[in-house]
Parts: C-alpha cells; structure tokens; sequence
C-alpha cells in the first residue's frame, strides 16, 4: 500500500515536470517560474518524509541527597530529520515510582519543539523535590511528531537514558528531648567486641535458651516456676552492651500514604536511634525480612544501617524468619528494639515470633489512624481517640515486651526516643 506522504511527493514531482515541459514548449518564460513551487514542496514533502531521529543526554546533580531535598535535571535534546512539530515528555515518566517519589519545582519537564530545515538543539533544566527515601532511576524521554502538513500519522517515540539518584532518610538528630539524654551507666569504650565474657553483674531471671550455660540454671526459681519452666540467671556480658532493632515489613506497614505510613516512620526512628546509640559506644544491629547488619559499634557502622534501609519496602508477604536471627540473640542477649504496626492480621503471628525470641525488650507500636485520617480530614489532626481498641491487642504480647505506642501525628521524634531511651536503661 503506498504512503499517503509518497503520493503527494510522486504528485508534486509530476506537476513540476508538466510545468517545465510547457514552459519549453511554449517559450513562455514566466512559466518557468511556476516550475521552482513544486520543487520546494517535493522538498518539504521529501523531508516530512523521512520522519526524526533524536538523541538526548541527561543529567542529575547531585545523584544522593535527603528527603526534601531538590536535584537539578539537565536535559539536551537534539532532532535531526523531519519537519514539523514534536512534543518532549522528560522524566520522570507518569506512573512510574519516580513520578509518586519527587515533585517539581521550577522548571517544565513537557516542552514543544519546532523542527525546521535545519537540525535543532535544545536545552531543559528543571528541579525536582525528593519526597520520599528509596534508589531511583530518572530514565526514558517520550516524544510525540506531527509533521508539518498532517501528511501521515503522528509517530510516538521513545529515547532509553537514565541517570541514578539516591534519596537517603532525612533523620532528626537528637541531642535534647525534655532533658538531657545519656546513658545511667558508663559502658567500656574498648575493646569494640560484640560478644564479650559474661561479668557477675546480674540482670535479670528468664527462661532457658538453647546455648545457656548450664551454671546459670536457677533451681530455686525453676522450682517455683508454675509450668515447671527451666529458669535461669541472666548476667551483663562485658565489653560494649548490644541494641537490636527488628523492622517489620509486612504489608499492614503501608496503612497511609505514600509519603507516611508506619514503615517510613519505623525507618525514620530506627535510624534517629541508631545514630545517638552509636555516639555513646553501642554495638547496633538491624534485622528486617529483607536484609540484616550485623551488631557493631562507630559511627562508620550508622551508613550501613542507612544504606540497608533505603530500599526496604512493605511487602504482602513479610514475615521474619530467620534461624541466623536466634542465634545472633543467643549470643549477645541484646536490648531487642521490634518497630511494627500491630493489628488483627498479624497479632498472631507477632506473638509467636516474640516468645521465639530468648531475651527481654520493647515492641514499638505505630499507630497509622492519624496519617489516615489527615488525608481525608486535615482539620482533625491527632487522632488518638481512634487507638484506644488496641489495648486489647496490647495485652497479648509477651510480658518480656514492653508495649510503647506511638503516633507520629501526635508526638514527635522528640518525646518518642525519651521514652524508648527510658525503657532500655536511659536517664532523661
């Protein structure tokens, strides 16, 4: 089948050879004239024809920064070919997880471009706010061409560049929060050893663990014990004490929008933590159903907690299972620190796992009612009233747990760390 375009260039070519044959014919030179017309738009049309061919090279600066904080795009465009008109969709692409991730600020990142005769270069720059922490790929340029008589379909295209960003968690340094925060004891500086020998300090009386000395067993509180339970002395191992966070990533993690919901916060005071803890010397260790860092003290150990946490996300399917997790706990007997969400779907699920777990702690509870409802009713604001069925969820979690609630809306990272930090052996 042949191209409307071909049968206007092949008409165009013909009405040119008639003029010029009549115009020798005829002698009539004005004739002539009339010949250069067609031959201009056989030109056009020759050009039209041949449909575009763009190239782009894009930039970002700078490729890591912090949530809010803005990155500069560059865009260079080059056409070459074709005549007519051509609409330029830069990153990032609608519907893509870029899109939801950054804002724009200033600039445009839809642009029209006029192509003449000759080849045209074009450059973009534009801002982007980032709202949301996560690895990004700013990629792919949409173009859309219309030529300039309407002489065939408008051709859609697509040119493949990326650039990589980093959005790192913007974290709320805390030195003071209603006092002063420091720990109630000095712990050795050195040496940094995440397993050190136990001292004859005594912490505390729990149930036997598999890999507890049996010079720890207690027979008196065993024989106390109302279920006959294997008791033993719990006593402060030297060297440095060990803090553990445990992140949930199940899918009752994203209850909220986009930009806050009980994962980000749970990431947001995991790292505030992590950062003041290491100031004072302790080993830190993070455990999520995606990833885990080891237990280790300096502040060179707070940027692998962060660059573990940048791409966690909730998943459908996140429960922690992980033998290498039991035997970590075994070893350090940490202060274990689990940030979740609780609710009826995962209450069972979350019981078993903490009386899995040989050693006391405290369970983090971010309540999401707030963010939900400041979307839909921002008047209202804190919405504590919302939570308080939970205390019946509350009461199922292991005694060895102490249960903090938290919403985000109401206290901030402030008031919320105080009281961790108090739960875990902090004077405020």
């Amino acid at each position: 089948m042949v191209k409307e375009s071909a049968k206007t260039v092949i008409l165009l070519t013909t009405l040119s050879m008639v003029t010029a044959a009549v115009a020798l014919l005829s002698t009539v030179k004005p004739l002539v004239i009339g010949v250069a017309l067609p031959m201009i738009l056989v030109s056009l049309a020759l050009m039209i024809d041949s449909g575009p061919r763009v190239n782009v090279e894009l930039a970002v600066m700078p490729s890591r920064i912090y949530v809010n904080d803005e990155v500069e795009v560059k865009v260079k465009v080059k056409v070459m070919g074709g005549y007519g008109i051509m609409t330029l969709r830069l990153p990032p692409r609608p519907g893509s997880p870029e899109s939801e991730s950054f804002e724009l600020t200033s600039g445009k990142n839809v642009h029209i471009v006029f192509k003449g005769p000759r080849d045209v270069e074009k450059s973009f720059t534009y801002r982007l706010r980032a709202v949301r922490r996560g690895r990004y790929e700013l990629r792919g340029v949409d173009y859309v061409y219309h030529d300039l008589f309407g002489l065939r379909q408008p051709i859609e295209g697509y040119v493949d560049v990326s650039a990589q960003v980093e959005v790192m968690p913007k974290v709320k340094l805390i030195t003071r929060a209603t006092g002063i925060i420091k720990p109630r004891e000095v712990f050795p500086r050195s040496p940094p050893s995440r397993l050190g020998p136990f001292s004859t300090e005594f912490r505390s009386v729990r149930e036997y663990a598999p890999g507890d000395p049996y010079r720890f067993i207690n027979w008196k509180a065993t024989a106390r014990s109302p279920n006959g339970e294997l008791m033993v002395n719990e006593y402060e191992r030297e060297g440095l004490r060990t803090v553990l966070f445990i992140l949930d990533t199940g899918r009752w993690m994203r209850y909220g929008t986009w930009e806050e919901n009980p994962l980000e916060y749970g990431i947001l005071i995991v790292l505030s933590l992590s950062r003041l803890l290491l100031r004072y010397n302790y080993n830190v260790g993070l455990w999520t159903a995606v990833g885990k860092v080891y237990p280790s003290s300096g502040m060179g150990h707070y940027y692998k907690i962060q660059r573990a946490l940048i791409g966690v996300e909730a998943r459908p399917s996140a429960y922690l299972n992980d033998p290498s997790l039991m035997v970590m706990v075994n070893e350090t007997r940490p202060i274990v620190v689990m940030v979740t969400s609780i609710t009826s779907d995962n209450i069972n699920w979350l019981v078993g796992f903490l009386k899995s777990i040989p050693t006391y702690g405290l369970l983090l509870d971010i309540i999401p009612h707030s963010m939900i409802m400041r979307r839909s009713l921002p008047e209202i604001g804190c919405a504590k009233v919302l939570a308080l069925d939970r205390a019946r969820l509350h009461r199922l979690i292991p005694s060895r747990f102490r249960v903090l609630p938290w919403d985000p809306v109401c206290d901030g990272i402030g008031p919320i760390t105080v009281k961790v930090l108090s739960s875990i052996g902090w004077s405020v």
